[in-house]
């Protein structure tokens, strides 16, 4: 069973607590999860700028602790959420490839390749996209700090309709996210079943 929780943030406090990127809010959420300094990531999450604050959205193992800066609202994710056909879903992330020549890892910007990059991430992940249904927003280019070293990353939002091809594969990647940089704020699937 996983664990859902939102939290609002107002920009008054974010500026306080110096969240300026995805890093700092990973690190803001790891102190959710008193007890486990040296332990692995075990949660997704994502934050959205609202009207009021930022929102941030978790999805974790064990439910999280309020901070001095998360007060965090959560429910239980029960199997009977993940047993529908159809969602309409939301997913920010990080798309990239590897080139061939060394190895290295590179934003994908051109929407016919992010559309094939989520096709394959979507087959290995247990659904498939309905035709037509697909929305892609632009790459947008986000840059934070980690351990004193400029890391980049290209934000891309997708939206649509999907259908579940293989039931475990499909539970499996919602727990654990969809493509790189998940410690950065992507690979969280967004999920709203319908009838």
């Amino acid at each position: 069973m996983s664990h859902l929780s939102q939290a609002i943030v107002p920009f008054a406090a974010t500026a306080d607590a110096r969240l300026t990127d995805g890093y700092a809010w990973h690190q803001a959420i790891w102190q959710a999860f008193p007890g486990r300094a040296d332990g692995s990531r075990d949660f997704l999450f994502r934050v959205d700028r609202r009207k009021e604050g930022f929102r941030v959205l978790l999805l974790s193992a064990c439910a999280p602790v309020a901070t001095d800066v998360l007060a965090w609202q959560t429910k239980a994710v029960g199997p009977s959420f993940l047993a529908h056909d159809i969602y309409r879903f939301q997913l920010r992330v990080n798309p990239t490839f590897r080139r061939k020549e060394d190895g290295r890892r590179l934003a994908i910007y051109d929407e016919a390749r992010l559309r094939a990059w989520l096709a394959r991430k979507a087959d290995a992940a247990g659904f498939a996209i309905e035709p037509d249904t697909l929305e892609v927003s632009a790459p947008v280019d986000e840059t934070c700090k980690k351990d004193g070293h400029d890391v980049k990353h290209v934000a891309v939002d997708f939206a649509g309709v999907l259908r579940v091809t293989d039931r475990p594969r499909f539970t499996t990647s919602f727990n654990t996210g969809i493509g790189s940089a998940k410690g950065f704020g992507f690979g969280l699937l967004m999920l709203q079943p319908l009838h």
